[in-house]
């Protein structure tokens, strides 16, 4: 399993929350609520495609015996 994927997730949280800020702070809360939401979406993704990659493993692996 690669360490990427987890920069990335870390990467889109920092991204998330700067942005959220700024959002917040220029007094856009629903444009910063809805980069939140995608941007959380987007890392759920990565994490649902690493879920699958694990399952695809186990599945070989029990299929050898």
């Amino acid at each position: 399993m690669d360490v990427d994927i987890i920069f990335k997730i870390v990467g889109i949280g920092i991204l998330l929350a700067v942005s959220h800020t700024i959002l917040k702070s220029a007094g856009k809360e629903e444009i910063g609520f809805w980069t939140t939401t995608v941007g959380i979406a987007v890392a759920l993704l990565l994490v649902v495609e690493m879920l699958g990659e694990l399952f695809n493993q186990v599945r070989s692996v029990f299929k050898l015996f």
